[in-house]
């Protein structure tokens, strides 16, 4: 997490395996401030180091207002992450829990260890945002940035359909071009699921990716919707996963120009279309379904096919591509 961060922002502390990223990211986006803890020790140095010096300074100064807990951390037993809880809780911070279904039901353990609420997995984002928000109460709460170029995509169960994690703007999309209930219960309506399964297969024998474009529901005016697969690492998205970027639309055609325009293929376009305007848009490497190593690769990989030293020059290279002729 960044230092240079305003102060203003509300800090919230996620215990989490590290290795899960897209739940932090959204929050991030929602405009909180993360303390990330990946096991018990890290967290109860978190809030050692965010104890009240004395009684005249109540709040030290990376105190989290709310704490969000995943109750199963690598390598930590159930007891021993119930008695986590109860340290946590103890510090006199909200905490919010996040378990299986089968944990959650060992005879209000969580509760009694002093969870303020309890949330089976998988949770819908819109209800646990809502959720932070009753119990911080912030009196005047920033309005978060919107990135200069929101990625809308989504990870997705290849098995099923489930959405596992969706940015804003993805949601936002799904609810207005998909009747319900498919976004409403975070599954990809039919005829994208059964797109996601034909070109998972053809991506395996090594086909050319082709994306999918739907129009808008009846009466609707908007742009149509396309969908692509991006390449991403099994470590980041999770196993037996797929990464789906959605465009409007303006965006499709962004994209197709800037890869004509430098000769690129569809997913370095994409690549280099979202870096407009954040040279390194380390808040958008996760939402590519991409670590920070695997990003630095293709970007290197990426200057190199356009002759160039630095993404800071590939970025240039694509704001003059899309500058309109004529």
């Amino acid at each position: 997490m960044s230092q240079e961060k305003s102060s203003a922002l509300v800090r919230l502390l996620i215990v989490q395996a590290l290795s899960v990223q897209p739940l932090a990211e959204v929050l991030e986006e929602s405009g909180y401030e993360l303390i990330r803890a990946g096991d018990a020790a890290s967290a109860r140095r978190v809030l050692q180091d965010a104890a009240p010096a004395s009684a005249a300074q109540p709040d030290a100064v990376h105190r989290p207002r709310l704490i969000l807990m995943d109750m199963e951390l690598p390598g930590l037993p159930w007891a021993e992450a119930v008695a986590l809880l109860r340290e946590l809780a103890g510090a006199g911070v909200p905490v919010i829990t996040l378990s299986r279904r089968q944990d959650a039901q060992q005879g209000g353990a969580l509760m009694e260890a002093g969870a303020t609420d309890c949330l089976l997995k998988p949770v819908r984002l819109s209800d646990l945002l809502a959720l932070i928000e009753r119990r911080i109460h912030p009196i005047a709460r920033p309005v978060a940035a919107e990135p200069l170029r929101p990625v809308a995509s989504m990870t997705v169960r290849e098995r099923d359909g489930h959405c596992s994690w969706q940015t804003p703007q993805a949601r936002a999309l799904m609810l207005q071009y998909f009747p319900a209930p498919w976004a409403d219960h975070a599954r990809l309506p039919p005829e994208v699921l059964a797109w996601l399964h034909r070109e998972a297969l053809r991506r395996r024998a090594g086909a050319v990716p082709a994306g999918l474009t739907v129009a808008p529901r009846a009466g609707h005016l908007r742009q149509r919707l396309s969908f692509y697969l991006m390449p991403a690492d099994p470590e980041v998205i999770g196993p037996g996963h797929w990464l789906l970027v959605l465009h409007e639309g303006d965006e499709a055609a962004l994209v197709a120009r800037l890869a004509k325009a430098l000769d690129l293929p569809q997913a370095e376009a994409e690549l280099l279309f979202w870096t407009l305007g954040q040279p390194v848009p380390r808040r958008q490497v996760h939402e590519l379904g991409l670590s920070e190593d695997a990003y630095e690769r293709r970007m290197r990989a990426l200057c190199d096919r356009l002759g160039v030293v630095d993404p800071a020059q590939a970025v240039a290279r694509a704001r003059h591509a899309l500058v309109p002729q004529g």
